[in-house]
């Protein structure tokens, strides 16, 4: 299908040398671009189709969208105020200005449009109402305002995050005593969503239930491990909106007879919805104890062969960024938050730092190969990293870890171990948007870009984070 895609933007664009004013020639270049999830090349076409015609409502749209791919938010703001939608259908347009409002940052006026798009959609636009109410929980959170968490379980409706809705089970209605009660809580999102929302399973034991949960395969030994008086079940990450249970993993929650059903996304709300500010996600993960002396040897070795140094685990690869068979909202959000190899080389090898630290690779050894290797100063994890409890045992010998936004960086921040973590200049809710901490964190040190794709002051403040 793709070669026939390719062939087809070829002849496409063959014709628009021919007739390069013609408006469909571009249109039918854009919609195969599309077709292909490569919307992160729309901005040359859109460009060329605005200055023939500057109000065209689909170049408009589509141009806006591929600028805010990559991370050029303010400029996609700009755009929208010349798009039909602003009289023709208002709630829309609040809501795709107070998105790239939001990425941009101005998080004061996106939450206000937000807010409004929210109070005056239609109660039968379901899909809108739904992706308002999770963006203003979105910009909500990154303001630090905790009363974000009630929107943004908005989340659990969208066909991207998925979730299981397990039948006969009553949801949660907000009691906050929970003595005597059996929840179960089911998972979804990414690794890193997982392993901080799962910080919260302490508040609902706090407050006297019983919990099981689901989790993915690749996280169960690890959840298993770490969430003590919690009953850990490995599930398949659900891949439709509202899906059932599977066949083995019902009837462990049959057996455990859960009165009530939550979802990931509603564990904050327990506590961390019930302030503004305040709440703090506190560490909780550790490695299982047969791979934590697994690891302790190795770094006992590790530390003979670097004397005197400091070892800190680096992770600066976002493996999604790979996979052309992904949307193009995902391959431009990963390449976004990961740092390039040269970036990553000036770290590891400046002098100041090589003198006093040696790092350990915490990427998965098949995505290495992709994600190319620093130049030097760095080390594997020699037992081995196959799944996050490696990953975890690694960790719990290193003295910090320097990590993209990704579920590594959660991982450790969750550990408690000292943690540093480079964003791009939109970065996720729970990394903040100001200063040098986020608010949600305790002991995580945050490096942000002042300009998309510049990490020159990144480096400079990793260095001296490093040799501080």
């Amino acid at each position: 299908m793709n070669v026939e895609l390719e062939q087809q933007l070829q002849a496409a664009s063959a014709r628009h040398a021919i007739a390069p004013y013609d408006l469909a020639i571009m249109r039918e270049v854009c919609e195969t671009l599309i077709a292909l999830r490569r919307e992160d090349e729309l901005i040359p076409w859109t460009e060329r189709a605005l200055i023939l015609s500057p109000n065209h409502p689909y170049f408009l749209a589509l141009h806006a969208h591929a600028l805010d791919l990559l991370g050029r938010h303010a400029e996609a703001a700009a755009t929208w105020p010349h798009h039909p939608s602003r009289s023709h259908d208002p709630v829309l347009y609040r809501v795709r200005l107070g998105y790239s409002l939001m990425m941009a940052g101005n998080l004061e006026k996106a939450i206000q449009l937000l807010d409004e798009a929210l109070r005056t959609v239609d109660s039968d636009n379901t899909h809108v109402r739904a992706t308002a109410e999770q963006l203003l929980g979105e910009a909500m959170l990154k303001a630090g305002n905790s009363h974000g968490f009630a929107h943004w379980l908005a989340r659990n409706e969208s066909g991207n995050a998925a979730s299981y809705r397990p039948i006969g089970i009553p949801g949660w209605a907000g009691e906050p005593d929970l003595h005597g009660k059996h929840v179960l809580v089911t998972h979804q999102l990414g690794f890193g969503d997982n392993f901080l929302l799962a910080a919260c399973v302490a508040d609902w034991q706090a407050a006297g239930a019983s919990v099981m949960i689901t989790c993915d395969p690749q996280v169960h030994t690890l959840m298993r491990a770490s969430l003590r008086g919690c009953k850990v079940v490995s599930a398949p990450r659900p891949s439709r909106l509202h899906e059932r249970l599977p066949d083995d993993v019902q009837a462990r929650v049959e057996t455990f007879a859960p009165h009530l059903h939550v979802t990931l996304l509603q564990l904050p709300l327990l506590k961390a919805g019930r302030s503004v500010s305040g709440y703090r996600f506190q560490p909780y993960v550790r490695a299982p104890l047969a791979k934590q002396q697994i690891a302790k040897g190795w770094a006992r070795q590790l530390r003979q062969q670097h004397s005197g140094k400091s070892l800190v685990g680096l992770f600066w690869d976002c493996e999604q960024r790979h996979h052309p068979e992904l949307s193009s909202e995902m391959r431009c959000w990963a390449k976004r938050r990961s740092l390039p190899v040269k970036t990553l080389d000036r770290v590891v090898t400046d002098p100041a730092v090589a003198s006093r630290v040696h790092f350990v690779s915490l990427q998965h050894p098949l995505v290495e190969a992709s994600a190319g290797a620093p130049v030097g100063n760095v080390s594997r994890y020699l037992p081995g990293i196959y799944h996050f409890d490696d990953t975890a045992a690694c960790i719990g010998e290193l003295d910090a870890v320097l990590a993209v936004d990704s579920g590594v960086a959660n991982l450790a921040a969750m550990m408690g171990k000292p943690t540093c973590v480079p964003v791009n200049t939109s970065s996720d809710w729970r990394w903040g948007t100001q200063g040098a901490t986020t608010r949600w964190i305790d002991g995580a040190k945050v490096l942000r870009q002042t300009h998309e794709s510049n990490w020159d002051p990144v480096v400079q403040e990793a260095v001296a984070w490093l040799t501080g």
